[in-house]
């Protein structure tokens, strides 16, 4: 017994009836002359003139001989007027057998009715995808974001916003890339399948390579292979990608996401301030013409990024500059804190970051959660790194890049410590990485900017799944992830 599918009866039946009358119910190519953002935007040049537009029916009425559709393609909708007596005369024909969720193609003039309404004038219409399952009568929207996110089609079909936020996020990307093209940046790929996780401290998943008999795990960062890149002879380098982590989900976290890292040999900490702070600038003003922008009810100026250190922004929180107490304080939290470094981190991540809600760079971070990065001259204890936050959200993570596979090791050796007293987010020890730096890397900055987070910022998304086409989502009937912000 084969698939079958219950589409709409009366659909089915259209179907067969254009057939049959000589109409192609799946139309070929179509030669679109204008969108619709484009009509309505230039109406005064183009009023009068014969146009090609196509997209889907969202609604039909009908008023005897007269009929009007409002016809949406990607970039808005348009009205189309219908007057039979304009019709060639198939395309009266077809009139019949239109419904909303059709998709078709248009010719005609533009002209404003007397309603003032924009519209294209119908001489053609063309049957080119028929719909066999009716459009909702009404949409989730937020009343359950869940199904939305489940039936993304038609959440993208029936929602314009959800489209624009793709659309933005997609040319929030495109300026990316272009700055780093102009400053002689090569994009590359790395693998998707690793020996080893590393470049980061995350959970990541694990698959089985049938051919080699191995397990592999996927990709949680792209850092190790592109620095390798770099001890080869290459300069300047960036990646954008999926990594996966086999983590939480939440409305800011989702076990996929889109990465940014990039690595420019002979740089340091400072040079990666100064590109984050530009590319972040270019992609925000490239989708909302100003550096000024809502999001979760804050306004935010991108104009604008202050600096601070991570000690400096605990002991302002808490006021507390006792060693002692710090230390009772973040052990209460985690219970495994060993160190100060490790007690400056813990109080961060639980009573500040979310409270930065303008862009702040946060700098000096602890030694021993920074197992890559370079130590500072000043202070052994710290590294030079930042951490870029805006909205509340980590937007971006930089090093001074460590350079020295002795120092490596070390680290790797803490790291390993660090796993025994039972904290799972640590680094596992890269034997050819180490080898790679022990042929000489260069002094190298580097910075990982997460492209999710950072459409969020720029649509004004209350959940990362907003600007992921296809999120990832629990089993039906599961606590709705969107509840929680983790």
């Amino acid at each position: 017994m084969g698939f079958k599918f219950d589409f709409d009866p009366d659909r089915l039946s259209k179907l067969k009836s254009l057939r049959q009358n000589g109409y192609d119910p799946y139309g070929g190519k179509y030669e679109v002359t204008q969108s619709t953002l484009n009509i309505r935007g230039n109406f005064e040049k183009l009023e009068g003139s014969e146009v090609k537009v196509a997209g889907r029916i969202m609604t039909k009425r009908d008023h005897g001989k007269l009929k009007f559709l409002d016809l949406a393609d990607e970039v808005g909708d348009i009205q189309i007027y219908v007057n039979e007596k304009d019709l060639k005369k198939k395309s009266v024909g077809l009139m019949q057998y239109l419904d909303a969720g059709d998709i078709i193609g248009v010719a005609g003039k533009v002209v404003k009715t007397k309603t003032g309404e924009i519209s294209v004038q119908a001489k053609e219409i063309m049957m080119l995808s028929k719909s066999l399952l009716p459009l909702p009568s009404r949409w989730y929207g937020l009343e359950d974001t869940e199904k939305r996110y489940r039936k993304r089609y038609l959440d993208f079909i029936m929602n314009k916003d959800s489209r624009e936020k793709i659309r933005k996020g997609s040319l929030m990307v495109s300026a990316i890339r272009d700055v780093l093209e102009k400053k002689d940046f090569l994009e590359v790929t790395v693998p998707l399948l690793h020996p080893i996780p590393g470049g980061t401290n995350a959970k990541p998943f694990v698959t089985h390579y049938n051919a080699l008999d191995r397990d592999l795990f996927l990709k949680i960062a792209s850092e190790l292979y592109l620095k390798r890149l770099i001890v080869g002879g290459f300069e300047k380098v960036f990646d954008i990608s999926k990594n996966l982590r086999n983590e939480g989900v939440d409305t800011r976290h989702s076990p996929e996401f889109t990465m940014l890292e990039l690595y420019q040999a002979y740089g340091d900490l400072s040079d990666m301030l100064l590109i984050t702070e530009e590319l972040i600038k270019t992609a925000i003003y490239k989708v909302n013409g100003t550096y000024v922008v809502e999001y979760g009810g804050n306004k935010i100026d991108f104009s604008k990024f202050a600096i601070k250190t991570m000690e400096d922004c605990v002991k302002e929180e808490l006021k507390e500059v006792d060693l002692k107490t710090l230390m009772e304080r973040a052990k209460k939290i985690d219970g495994k804190t060993a160190s100060y470094g490790e007690a400056i981190n813990i109080l961060f991540e639980e009573h500040v970051q979310r409270k930065l809600i303008q862009p702040t760079f946060i700098t000096r971070h602890p030694i021993e959660v920074s197992p890559l990065a370079k130590t500072m001259e000043d202070d052994t204890g710290f590294v030079y790194r930042f951490e870029l936050y805006i909205g509340g959200m980590e937007i971006a993570n930089a090093f001074s890049e460590l350079n020295d596979p002795i120092e490596q090791i070390n680290r790797f050796n803490e790291e390993a410590k660090r796993k025994e007293r039972g904290i799972d987010e640590t680094q596992e020890f890269d034997r050819d990485f180490v080898e790679a730096l022990g042929y000489g890397m260069p002094p190298t900055g580097g910075v990982g900017i997460g492209i999710d987070r950072l459409q969020m910022l720029g649509t004004n998304a209350k959940s990362i799944k907003e600007v992921i086409p296809f999120p990832q989502l629990r089993n039906m009937g599961e606590e709705n992830e969107d509840d929680t912000d983790k």
